[in-house]
């Protein structure tokens, strides 16, 4: 809602799961649906959506709702199209705001969230992502969510969690240079 009055934008997401449930026990508001309520919006022209592979989490009417919406959905396996070797082309957005989930990561470099799930990024090919991301638009808005340093004694989920978002800015500033 911060960005309705700003020009359009597409969102794109870093997450294991979809986050596109319509309603859970009578929410409609929480951690499992921002995607669905995001794409109801008029200033959202889009969302892709990386990394998805914790399916059950969403039942298939959600996916298929996603699709509907105009969401572009990739498994994480899918993530070399999205490097510099994959140099997404088709991927030109004039403004993006970019969602972090940190369970998006693989649990052995992120285990500090509450629905680690096995398959994720790892950290430099999220950052080669971002690189392209940088080139191809301009990024107005960032967040990470879901770090949970309660289930990681040995911190480094929050390591990672600041080092992506510094390494971000960085990218995002020397572009505008």
């Amino acid at each position: 809602a911060a960005y309705s009055e700003q020009e359009p934008l597409h969102i794109v997401h870093f997450d294991a799961h979809l986050d596109f449930v319509d309603e859970r026990h009578g929410v409609r508001h929480e951690y499992g649906n921002p995607l669905r309520r995001s794409s109801g919006k008029s200033w959202v022209t889009g969302m892709t959506q990386l990394g998805i592979r914790n399916v059950p989490s969403s039942n298939r009417d959600d996916y298929v709702s996603a699709r509907a919406a105009g969401s572009k959905v990739f498994r994480s396996e899918t993530s070399d199209a999205w490097g510099p070797k994959g140099d997404r082309g088709d991927c030109r957005f004039a403004l993006m705001h970019v969602t972090i989930d940190i369970d998006g990561f693989e649990p052995s470099i992120a285990p500090g969230t509450g629905t680690p799930s096995h398959g994720g990024f790892l950290y430099y090919e999220v950052l080669e992502i971002l690189q392209l991301l940088v080139k191809k638009g301009e990024i107005i808005g960032v967040d990470l969510v879901e770090v949970a340093p309660n289930y990681d004694p040995s911190d480094i989920t929050s390591m990672l969690a600041a080092q992506l978002l510094m390494n971000l800015m960085g990218f995002i500033f020397e572009t505008r240079r």
